[in-house]
């Protein structure tokens, strides 16, 4: 058969005809799929797979089609039927007349996949804080999921997540693009959750997942970016490496998906997204065990301070190392693992060593600005945290500290609106839900505050500062039964004693036990946390009916500026104090409130 004739002979048994109506079929199926599957909770993976069966049956559907002729007796072999029995044109026709028909199905699918009314998930593995959510996703935006580590050592985890996390802070140095942080994303690890689910959740267009094999000085790291609105792959690329070259990895991915969401990159002249901050991969991978423990807060942030003295000591002069040292140096004391002057001294003498070797290092100038915060010097924390933003505009951590900061210095509604900006980026993270929280309280929204508490302690039950925050909630609304009640479930959750700090709140509701509440606030051991820090101590005095001491404490924090809770000064707890002169020198002593210049572009 010459070819002249194999192509007539494709055209009289209908097989370009079976191609079209097949590639036609095949994209109302994978229409469905998309529109059908996410209502029943189906797997993202479950439309790949569609779609691979969809385009290994192609080749067998055209087979199928030159061997098999369809007769009023069935399907018989082309072999088997006469030329002048064969009714392939009659075939052909109804073939034309399907492929017409699903073609205007499935384009009426696709037309409403647009235009239509979009999927919202019904169920999630975590309470969404709650907040003035955006009403649109935006399209140039991103979730980078923790990468699956594939090592054999499975203690490696902690360099596949700070691959992770090294890529993802790259990102959210681009200017408009919204890039979900680190806490939020980190809470699907090992997650089966669909990934339109999570974009959902999350609050993004897109997702970046991916995996990671180290051996020996060789990594391999596979990527993958996807569509949240369709859970179909965007882009994917696989990189073989020596570790010594893993921050140009990491670079190449970030400008890859820059490139496909169509956002402009910062800098100019090929400047890297992600700078090469050592060439020694020992203290690399001690940098990355330490974001890990720096990510997780609590009792490990005495061990991510170690990793990262550890990696400055093998390279003195990696600044992405100085600067995470400094912000951990900054939060030990609010975790109760040391001196506020000394974690001072120490985290301002980091972040200027990360400076002297990189002046964009935007950790450091976060870590200034909360040292600042403290010493209350307000020009100067300000100063500090708008150059972090400028660095690193979408980084949460810094408009976090800085909507706290703006709090500080009783610039509240100032502060809702960041602290709100945080969540959006940060939708999953305790800490910013504990803070518009306390926001919402200085303004005197309690009831909102207390939906806000609610949904943060329902994601994270366990989490302290929200239980904390919650009694003085309480406490400020008289409502001493439910103090005690929560804060008896969380001290009992973690095993210790309440009976101390539960005695402060009988003292509160009940005269007959004033005297030994003030006993157990001055002098038991399990009230020290209280005493440690002036403006907590004056809180509980306040509530107590202690003004004058009350007064006293607040005198002692603006003279030796050692408290990480100015905030709390802007509670209506001290209201009765408003118009005592005291209290009014002590906010003049404090430069209070204090009005930072809006001049940030979102502001």
């Amino acid at each position: 058969m010459n070819l002249r004739n194999f192509f007539a002979e494709l055209k009289r048994r209908n097989v370009y005809k079976v191609a079209v109506a097949y590639v036609v079929v095949a994209w109302l199926i994978i229409q469905v799929a998309t529109q059908v599957f996410p209502f029943f909770e189906i797997p993202n993976w479950a439309i790949r797979l569609v779609v691979l069966l969809l385009i290994l049956g192609f080749p067998v559907a055209l087979i199928l089609a030159w061997a098999f002729e369809l007769t009023p007796e069935g399907i018989k072999l082309e072999s088997e039927i006469a030329p002048n029995e064969s009714i392939t044109r009659r075939t052909g026709r109804k073939i034309v007349g399907l492929t017409i028909a699903v073609g205007v199905i499935a384009t009426g699918l696709l037309v409403f996949r647009f235009l239509g009314p979009k999927f919202t998930p019904v169920t999630a593995p975590a309470t969404i804080p709650a907040a003035a959510a955006p009403t649109a996703i935006p399209a140039k935006s991103i979730a980078v999921l923790p990468f699956e580590n594939l090592s054999s050592d499975k203690s490696n985890a902690y360099f596949s997540d700070g691959i992770t996390e090294e890529i993802l802070n790259a990102l959210a140095q681009i200017p408009g693009l919204k890039v979900a942080a680190r806490r939020s994303a980190f809470q699907f690890k090992g997650n089966d959750l669909d990934l339109r689910k999570i974009g959902q959740l999350l609050g993004v267009a897109h997702i970046l997942e991916g995996s990671l094999q180290k051996a020996g000085d060789q990594v391999r790291i596979n990527v993958q970016l996807v569509d949240a609105q369709d859970g179909l792959q965007v882009w994917s690329e696989k990189y073989d490496r020596k570790l010594d070259n893993v921050f140009a990895v990491e670079d190449e991915i970030a400008t890859a998906i820059a490139t496909k969401l169509r956002v402009q990159l910062t800098g100019g002249g090929g400047q890297p997204l992600v700078a090469n901050g050592t060439s020694n991969s020992q203290a690399h991978e001690l940098y990355l065990r330490g974001l890990s423990l720096l990510a997780a807060r609590g009792p490990g942030l005495s061990e991510a301070a170690a990793a990262f003295h550890e990696a400055v000591e093998l390279d003195p002069d990696y600044a992405q190392a100085w600067g995470s040292l400094a912000i951990t140096e900054m939060l030990l004391p609010s975790y109760g693992l040391g001196n506020i002057d000394s974690a001072l001294s120490r985290g301002e003498s980091a972040a200027e060593k990360a400076l002297s070797l990189d002046p964009n290092t935007a950790s450091a100038y976060v870590a200034l600005g909360m040292g600042e915060t403290t010493r209350c010097q307000w020009p100067k924390a300000d100063a500090a945290f708008r150059r972090a933003l400028t660095l690193a505009p979408g980084n949460a951590e810094a408009v976090n500290q800085y909507a706290q900061f703006l709090g500080t210095v009783g610039q509240n509604e100032r502060c809702l609106s960041e602290i709100e900006r945080a969540q959006q980026l940060d939708p999953l993270s305790p800490i910013i839900g504990v803070v518009r929280a306390g926001t919402l309280m200085a303004l005197r929204r309690y009831d909102e505050a207390a939906d806000q508490l609610k949904a943060t302690l329902a994601a994270h039950p366990r989490f302290g500062p929200a239980h904390t925050l919650e009694t003085i909630l309480f406490i400020e609304r008289k409502l001493y039964p439910e103090a005690e009640a929560n804060l008896r479930s969380f001290f009992e959750l973690n095993g210790l004693d309440p009976g101390p700090r539960v005695l402060l709140l009988r003292g509160m509701a009940n005269p007959e036990q004033h005297a030994a509440a003030v006993q157990s606030l001055d002098h038991a051991p399990e009230n020290a946390d209280l005493r440690n820090d002036p403006v907590p101590y004056a809180f509980f005095l306040m509530a107590l009916g202690e003004r004058s001491r009350a007064l006293d404490q607040l005198e002692i924090y603006a003279a030796k500026h050692d408290s990480n809770f100015g905030a709390y000064l802007w509670f209506g707890c001290f209201d009765p104090l408003r118009s005592d002169p005291r209290f009014k020198a002590v906010l003049a002593k404090l430069n209070l409130p204090y009005a930072p210049p809006p001049t940030l572009s979102h502001e």
